[in-house]
């Protein structure tokens, strides 16, 4: 889950700058239209940068909850709902973003937190306001406003301009030194100003923003968005409040008035300020009101404040749903996916392994993954380590070397058709310890080793140091030490360098061989039976089993043009 929240989070840096540039062209096109077209647009955008994440993020959890109980957790990028980033992303940091975001939403939580206190603060404190002449005053402007529900007026000495709070039981908190200081038409326009707030449901609409700004504090779109919805949201009141009065000079003058007080309300971003936005802008609209456009002029920007957002809206949606979920229906990648991978899946249901990875070695995408970074036994999966150590080594493939007592000896418990004596070249035995997992063999080419058994292991460390293994600790060449472990994740980076050389990949690729041992042929097979299988395209392979490991595979297989590296430790296969 990490994973997906991290990558839908990344996802959305660009998606939302689109939005956003998609918005700045429509509030160009709309800049001389009524303030009601250029909110409706921005609310639109708002609306729509929530919703993308959201949709993004609940898809790829429900293909969690489809895939994630038979193979385990999958990476955001071959589940989460259509995946865009065009830079490949290292999964490893995903999770941090993740972490990152939810201590960033805590912190903008608690100012929310903060702001709903101070206004349920502000009402508590208050006194109830009963005059006869104001409130038949008030009276007539609800009516007028045809509003549906009562206003509470109340009196407040916190404050010094008037604020809206609540929705369902909305509450005028009008300053008392208002009373005293504000001639009674100018304050009946600025509580007209406050009333068609309450008309509009403003207080909710803007709490409804002010969670959008908790969740996707990240993004400076959406600030920017957010801004100027409060901005547009004040010029409509405005409009409606001097409509109202029937005068919107002297609500001009009252917004004046009220400049020039100086304590501003600790959360007006929560409630409705009658001082709110840029004053001087509000206040010059209502004293020049800007010409309206012509119904002609407006087509163009009126069409495509309808159109735009709705096309940017249906590829968006269709590059986050439908299209996933289309190809996923017929068969063809969801992210890459096809019949050759949904038969890798099947495969690891099969042996259960308690921890995989599958990476597609083109994009560096963790397909699959489950318990990755354990530490576990990988037994005969060192062959692999011990065959790349031999041959940086520049071997004579030629060069005889004899099976030895010491070899039976410390390979002894473990399988070998090799008897003591046996005399091979370099690269069959090289063969045999890769193909069949032979432990005679895999010793015999350590202790012949330059050096010897210690120069050996000495460029054994060398090697795990050189590729970064961290968690990974070899104490014997053949994997029979319980002591030899490490990770799916490193196991990887051990296939990855594998990979690059060619005995290798041909050695652990090979089906059977027969070798002859004092003139007695002996008979060798591929210790993976899905080598040479109809259907499997297996570039290099390697198993491991003992009772500390489990069954252990390493595969580098193609599919659909990919290559993908498979590692499956500590399996245990279900029943056929």
């Amino acid at each position: 889950m990490a994973n997906l929240l991290g990558g839908v989070l990344l996802d959305f840096l660009w998606k939302g700058a689109m939005i956003g540039a998609v918005a700045a062209f429509l509030l160009r096109a709309l800049r001389h239209a009524d303030p009601r077209s250029r909110y409706a647009v921005l609310c639109g955008t708002l609306v729509l940068c929530a919703l993308l994440p959201a949709v993004q993020l609940c898809r790829g959890w429900m293909s969690v909850a489809a895939v994630g109980g038979r193979i385990g957790t999958l990476d955001v990028r071959s589940i989460d709902a259509g995946p865009s980033w065009p830079v490949p992303m290292d999964p490893d940091w995903l999770p941090w973003l993740a972490e990152a975001w939810l201590a960033g939403v805590a912190v903008m939580a608690a100012r929310l937190v903060v702001g709903l206190f101070w206004v349920r603060h502000a009402v508590k404190s208050s006194q109830s306001w009963s005059d006869p002449q104001w409130d038949a005053r008030l009276s007539q402007l609800m009516t007028r406003l045809e509003l549906p529900r009562s206003v509470g007026f109340r009196i407040t000495h916190t404050i010094l301009s008037p604020v809206t709070a609540g929705w369902w039981r909305p509450v005028v908190l009008v300053p008392a030194g208002l009373l005293a200081r504000m001639p009674p038409d100018l304050l009946e326009a600025v509580l007209a100003h406050e009333l068609a707030h309450i008309r509009r449901f403003d207080y909710l609409v803007n709490l409804l923003q002010t969670v959008i700004e908790v969740l996707l504090f990240f993004h400076p779109i959406v600030w920017w968005l957010s801004r100027r919805i409060r901005v547009e949201r004040e010029r409509i009141a405005d409009d409606i409040a001097g409509r109202l009065i029937g005068s919107p000079r002297r609500l001009a003058n009252a917004l004046d008035r009220l400049s020039r007080l100086q304590q501003v309300p600790a959360s007006d971003w929560i409630a409705q300020p009658a001082r709110g936005g840029d004053l001087v802008d509000r206040i010059r609209r209502l004293v020049s009101p800007p010409p309206r456009p012509s119904g002609r002029s407006m087509v163009v920007p009126i069409a495509a404040a309808g159109i735009l957002p709705g096309a940017l809206g249906a590829w968006l949606f269709w590059s986050a749903v439908l299209a996933p979920a289309i190809t996923t229906t017929a068969g063809s990648p969801a992210g890459g996916d096809g019949p050759m991978l949904a038969g890798i899946e099947a495969f690891i249901d099969r042996i259960g392994p308690a921890n995989l990875l599958v990476v597609d070695e083109t994009s560096g995408d963790r397909l699959m993954h489950r318990g990755e970074d354990s530490v576990v036994p990988i037994a005969s999966l060192t062959k692999l380590m011990m065959a790349m150590v031999v041959l940086d080594a520049k071997p004579d493939f030629e060069m005889p070397i004899q099976i030895e007592r010491q070899d039976a000896d410390a390979t002894r418990g473990g399988t070998s058709q090799l008897p003591v004596g046996a005399q091979m070249p370099f690269q069959t035995l090289l063969r045999l310890a890769l193909m069949a997992s032979d432990n005679r063999a895999a010793h015999a080419l350590a202790r012949s080793y330059p050096g010897g058994a210690q120069a050996f292991g000495r460029s054994m460390q060398d090697k795990i140091s050189t590729l970064g293994l961290r968690n990974t600790t070899l104490a014997d060449p053949t994997g029979l030490s319980p002591d030899n472990r490490s990770t799916a994740s490193e196991m990887g980076r051990i296939v990855a360098a594998a990979a690059g050389y060619a005995e290798i990949t041909r050695d652990t690729t090979q089906v059977a061989d027969r070798v002859i041992v004092d003139g007695a042929p002996l008979d060798y097979r591929n210790t993976n039976p899905l080598v040479g299988q109809q259907g499997w395209d297996i570039l290099l392979s390697k198993t491991g089993f003992s009772d500390a490991a489990g069954r252990c595979l390493i595969m580098r297989v193609r599919s659909e043009g990919r290559d993908l590296t498979i590692v499956l430790l500590n399996g245990h296969p279900k029943p056929a």
